[in-house]
């Protein structure tokens, strides 16, 4: 730095000469400094378009999620019926094993509705012969249907289900078992979980 102070005031700054700054021993030089600012500078924008495409994925999943979401909520419907079904089924077999299922409903139903053939006594009541006793204790508080008990033939036969009831005349046959029953009601459970 030079001044000259013969001819301006003391102090006064005249002129300024800049020497190049010599790079410290080991620092990178300029051309290594520019390709190390576009390797970032690339790495950026390489970590940039990611970040792009992972909001547009994160953007197309959301937007599947409800479809996702109904599709699992008809499997999990489905798998609950089944599941309420095979419970419902569990508890009526038990039920009928133990005898709680009283088939004397089914009898006097029998006993008022049924069809007769040539003869008003050839009505054949078949049960299980667990049920047949209490049936006919049971039938005996039917003071309105003593005539048809009367005429009726109670018959025990182990092919008929407990809780069951065959009852057949020269005009027809009926049959009642609560398992039948049971699954008609699981097939219309399941059709109406299905509309």
């Amino acid at each position: 730095m030079t001044s000259n102070t013969a001819n301006k005031a003391p102090g006064v700054l005249v002129g300024l000469r800049m020497h190049p700054r010599r790079p410290a021993p080991g620092a990178p030089d300029v051309a290594t400094q520019l390709l190390d600012l576009k390797v970032r500078e690339q790495a950026r924008l390489a970590a940039e378009a990611a970040l792009r495409d992972l909001c547009k994925a994160a953007g197309a999943a959301v937007r599947e999620l409800p479809g996702q979401v109904d599709a699992r909520l008809e499997q999990v419907a489905r798998i609950s019926v089944e599941l309420g079904l095979a419970i419902a089924r569990e508890i009526v077999g038990a039920a009928l094993d133990k005898g709680f299922v009283d088939p004397t409903p089914t009898v006097v139903r029998c006993l008022r509705d049924c069809v007769h053939g040539s003869s008003k006594a050839d009505l054949v009541v078949r049960l299980n012969p667990q049920d047949l006793a209490g049936v006919q204790a049971r039938l005996a508080d039917h003071a309105e249907l003593q005539q048809e008990i009367a005429q009726a033939r109670f018959v025990a036969d182990a092919t008929v289900a407990r809780g069951g009831v065959r009852a057949e005349t020269g005009a027809g046959r009926l049959l009642y078992d609560p398992k039948d029953a049971l699954a008609r009601v699981c097939d219309e459970v399941r059709r109406e979980a299905t509309q």
